[in-house]
């Protein structure tokens, strides 16, 4: 069992991330492909998944060929920027995390020989990791990366309701089946059986805890950030729907207006919504005026600015798996 320690600054300063992360997707992703169950919603993205594999993706899958062990290095606590940017993070590791990370698991045979170049800092072997990641992104998230968004985002916008409702100790309560809350006084705790370790605490001792939804996830895992608040990956419960490439959302509504219907998960001001969908301020009011006249978004003033929120038959069009985050053409 991990048990993660927390205090009062502590859930003072939790907080639930509304985007999924591409890197722990990415991880995660090539994680399903070596573990002996699928769930039935995600056994024919797999299926497609491993088909489509190819010998470059080799230097990525092999550090991730392990159940439930994924080095640190490739999930760098970073959430923000695009995948380049993200990719170049992780080919500029610097070299003695490399080595600390990987040369122990290749002198233990957990990694095969040919990852030691990489442990070693080779720029060669850091230009491989680099293309393979890139590679693999291209056939297991890319194409499904409009339904993952959507249904990370639908989680948040049920965890903001139920934050409305019932409180961050709610919240905590009904987060994952593959979790347990639990309060003493002043001390709290999230534990989860872990596949790789037990009876193991971590105390965030004032650092905070950021709560990372996951698509993908098999189980709840903590990512490495000494410097920083602790995050807690959580797998998300999931839809009602086969995890697939195709868009029904976006087809009935037309792209752009079902990514501003994704993007209202949790809330955003119009210039806000704008830049997610990558369209201007008066095509995003646009949008979400003829989404608010169909009942799927309210529109509320806060301050000067106004916040445009998902009604309860939006969440529910997005909590049915419908996959409308894509960006427009």
């Amino acid at each position: 069992m991990t048990t993660v320690r927390l205090n009062a600054t502590d859930l003072s300063r939790t907080v639930l991330r509304s985007d999924p992360a591409v890197l722990v997707e990415l991880a995660m992703a090539a994680q399903r492909l070596v573990l002996a169950d699928v769930p039935e919603h995600l056994a024919g993205w797999r299926s497609r998944t491993r088909a489509a594999l190819r010998p470059e993706m080799r230097p990525y899958l092999d550090l991730c060929r392990t159940p439930h062990l994924v080095p640190d290095l490739v999930t760098p606590p970073v959430f923000d920027g695009d995948l380049d940017a993200l990719l170049d993070r992780v080919a500029g590791v610097p070299d003695e995390v490399l080595a600390a990370e990987l040369g122990p698991l290749v002198a233990s045979g957990a990694l095969p020989a040919r990852v030691a170049p990489l442990a070693a800092g080779e720029p060669a072997a850091r230009a491989r990791l680099r293309a393979a990641m890139r590679a693999f992104h291209g056939v297991a998230l890319a194409p499904y990366w409009a339904e993952i968004e959507a249904a990370v985002r639908a989680d948040r916008a049920v965890r903001g309701h139920t934050l409305a409702a019932g409180g961050l100790d709610r919240v905590l309560r009904d987060l994952s089946p593959y979790l347990a809350w639990a309060e003493t006084g002043e001390r709290y705790a999230l534990s989860y059986r872990c596949a790789v370790a037990d009876d193991v605490e971590v105390a965030a001792g004032g650092r905070g805890l950021t709560l990372l939804p996951c698509h993908l996830a098999p189980q709840p895992y903590l990512l490495a950030d000494p410097g920083g608040p602790l995050v807690l990956v959580y797998p998300i419960r999931p839809g009602r729907r086969e995890l697939g490439p195709g868009a029904p959302l976006a087809d009935l509504l037309g792209r752009t207006r079902a990514a501003v219907l994704a993007a209202t998960a949790d809330a955003p001001g119009t210039s806000q919504l704008a830049r997610r969908v990558g369209v201007s301020a008066a095509t995003a009011s646009e949008h979400a005026a003829t989404l608010r006249a169909a009942g799927l978004i309210t529109t509320r003033r806060d301050g000067s600015a106004v916040r445009h929120c998902l009604t309860p038959l939006g969440e529910q069009v997005l909590r049915a798996g419908a996959p409308a985050g894509v960006r427009p053409r």
